[in-house]
């Protein structure tokens, strides 16, 4: 992808624009690592860039922003801008088209993400970027208390990149978040808890959580009480789920204490089975049965069980209820009933007697034992 941008960048410049490759993956390449994302920022604007490049797309265009098709993928590049200001703390009123990259990176929120870098890979660095990455240090560009005004999910990402980069805070940029906490509640909840996914991604996530605590940003999130609870033990497992169980199972609460953070049916549902596996005493058939992978591994962490998931299930005489070698129409047809609530309860028997090895799941045994069952129900 990078060799993709610099063949970009002189295409933009063989056109009479400047060009860089900004932002995140500067800050990656200067630390040793894969850049996820590469943009470029140009002097062009976007009608400019769509001249010099056969095949675009019109990703942003309102904030200056086109993505470039070119060796099979695809490069964001946008025009150097700045920003208006922030009525609503989470985007900017107004944004203006700029000619220098100077302009541009001030606009950024942190030194480590305000660096631009040539095609020759020469780093330009107005803010100190560089000295912060070599000090391990997350500094917001100029004014610490702006940046936040500015846009309030930056405190969130601040904290994100503690723990994503092992990097500790700086004191004014920490400061300025302690001032600025309450303005985090105008974000929308999806960016809210995004980030926060992303936060419990991470090897020190548990930092970043120290420092969402100490600063009482989490006062101001919904049911931020919840977020109180002791992170040392925290191991990220490369699931976000994980974070949310782990908080949930330390402090007590149960999955409506996310409502508000508008988690999926599924993720939902996920957490509810890992809470339920949590507090189980021990486990058994029914347990590896009814209860899937995901939640179970994230269960046995949760509670410290050393446990081969896969291969309990895989010794399970049936994976899931479709398996059953009988169905509603067969115990209609052997017992002359209709339809109604007693063929959900009996079916549910018939799979757990399977489930448990106390009955062979085959069509004729099971006729049996339901007939005899049955018969004998109301003895």
């Amino acid at each position: 992808m990078m060799d993709t941008a610099k063949k970009i960048i002189l295409e933009l410049k063989t056109a009479g624009f400047e060009a860089y490759v900004v932002g995140g993956a500067v800050r990656d390449l200067l630390l040793g690592r894969v850049p996820h994302d590469t943009d470029v920022a140009t002097s062009a604007l976007p009608e400019e860039v769509k001249r010099v490049f056969e095949r675009t797309v019109d990703t942003g265009i309102a904030h200056g922003t086109v993505l470039v098709l070119l060796d099979g993928e695809g490069i964001e590049v946008t025009t150097f801008r700045t920003e208006g200001a922030y009525t609503d703390h989470r985007r900017p009123d107004e944004v203006a088209f700029v000619r220098t990259l100077e302009e541009d990176l001030k606009r950024r929120d942190f030194t480590i993400n305000a660096m631009a870098m040539t095609e020759t890979m020469d780093i330009i660095d107005p803010f100190g970027g560089r000295i912060d990455l070599e000090d391990k240090r997350i500094r917001a560009v100029g004014n610490s208390s702006e940046r936040f005004s500015e846009d309030a999910l930056r405190m969130l990402r601040a904290i994100r990149f503690s723990g994503q980069l092992d990097f500790a805070l700086d004191d004014e940029t920490f400061a300025a978040i302690k001032q600025e906490a309450s303005l985090i509640s105008s974000i929308s909840i999806e960016r809210v808890k995004a980030e926060l996914d992303k936060m419990f991604l991470h090897e020190q996530a548990a930092r970043s959580l120290g420092y969402l605590q100490e600063a009482k940003l989490n006062e101001h999130l919904p049911n931020g009480k919840m977020f109180d609870v002791d992170w040392t033990a925290y191991e990220a497992t490369g699931n976000s789920l994980y974070g949310w169980a782990f908080m949930l199972h330390r402090g007590g609460f149960d999955v409506s204490a996310l409502r508000l953070y508008k988690l999926s049916n599924d993720e939902k549902q996920q957490l509810a089975n890992t809470l339920c596996a949590a507090s189980l005493e021990t486990w058994n058939a029914w347990t590896y049965y009814s209860i899937g992978t995901e939640a179970l591994e994230m269960a046995a962490k949760l509670t410290d069980r050393q446990v081969a998931i896969p291969k309990k299930k895989s010794l399970l005489p049936i994976a899931h209820k479709q398996e059953v070698a009988i169905n509603g129409k067969d115990l209609m047809e052997w017992t002359g009933k209709k339809q109604g609530p007693w063929l959900k309860d009996w079916i549910s028997r018939i799979e757990r007697a399977i489930v448990f090895g106390e009955l062979p799941n085959d069509p004729a045994t099971i006729k049996e034992w339901f007939q005899v069952e049955f018969s004998t129900q109301d003895e």
